[in-house]
């Protein structure tokens, strides 16, 4: 596909995703913080610009339930809520980018969304149903937004970061099957077919509905798949933690997890994880001024600690 044309596609979403917040049409890098109508300052920044990943296809495409909290109830500058970069700089963004190195992949390759791509009104944890089905500036719900993140950057891996993540992510590549958008159970889930840790198949019982399968298929060979999917644990510090010693639980679950994403890279992409993480880049993303400011030292710091611990 023309590159300008693959481009659009993220533009229009982040136009409409913004609709409301004039000052950041022309700031696709989200630069500073959204602005209402009246010139004031958003209480919740939309999370969704280039600071979620490149404006085109991508082989892998993360799924959180939201964009990260570093405490404060939102009121604090670090967390995706001060700087506008998904996960970056709580701990969740910390264990995610151990996650990224040890599987060969960076922000720079990937894009990284969220089921409510805003902090939750109540200040932090995972966002309320109510929330998920409630419009997103020129958008019906966040569920169409991730839908149509998932149909733009035509990933061959969806990886959700805990089961907000993979509810929504079902229910919105089904938002088209009924008006009332429903998230199924984790029970319904599991009798599908998807194993948390395991990359899969889309299962046929979930299957994505006509509408998404038309676009999906539209720039692919008539009958492509939709994309595998591997359930992994939300990597907050509630599940794992580096400041854990080694061989507790919140130590044992960031290995699990860590394994799980390498087996599914080298078994869905056919991607060799390198045997010990590289240091992340210094270009796009990680060239911002809040990455490097504040975002990429706080998770540097949480990067040593792992290591210590032989992660």
């Amino acid at each position: 596909m023309n590159d300008v044309i693959e481009e659009q596609r993220f533009r229009d979403i982040f136009c409409r995703a913004h609709a409301g917040h004039l000052s950041c049409v022309g700031d696709e890098w989200l630069k500073s913080p959204c602005r209402e109508p009246g010139g004031e300052r958003a209480v919740r920044s939309i999370v969704w610009s280039r600071r979620n990943g490149p404006w085109r296809r991508v082989q892998v495409l993360f799924v959180g339930a939201a964009p990260g909290n570093a405490g404060g109830m939102g009121s604090g500058a670090m967390g995706a809520h001060g700087t506008r970069i998904p996960f970056g700089g709580d701990v969740a963004g910390g264990n995610l980018d151990v996650l990224l190195g040890n599987a060969g992949l960076d922000r720079n390759s990937t894009f990284i969304v969220a089921a409510l791509n805003q902090l939750p009104a109540r200040g932090g944890g995972e966002p309320r149903v109510a929330e998920l089905r409630a419009p997103v500036g020129a958008l019906p719900s966040s569920l169409h937004l991730l839908r149509d993140t998932v149909l733009a950057t035509q990933p061959r891996l969806v990886v959700c970061l805990g089961n907000v993540a993979l509810r929504s992510l079902v229910a919105a590549a089904r938002a088209a099957t009924g008006n009332r958008l429903v998230l199924p159970t984790r029970d319904r889930l599991e009798a599908a077919g998807l194993t948390r840790g395991k990359a899969t198949h889309w299962p046929a019982a979930l299957a994505p509905d006509a509408g998404f399968m038309g676009r999906w298929a539209a720039d692919r060979a008539k009958g492509a798949s939709p994309p595998a999917l591997l359930w992994l644990l939300h990597p907050s510090a509630q599940n794992m933690s580096p400041y854990a010693a080694t061989g507790t639980v919140f130590h044992t679950r960031m290995v699990e997890t860590v394994t799980a994403l390498r087996e599914a890279v080298s078994d869905v992409l056919g991607i060799r994880p390198p045997a010990v993480r590289r240091p992340p880049p210094t270009t796009g993303i990680y060239d911002l001024p809040e990455w490097r400011q504040a975002v990429g030292p706080r998770h540097a710091q949480l990067d040593r600690l792992w290591k210590s611990r032989g992660v």
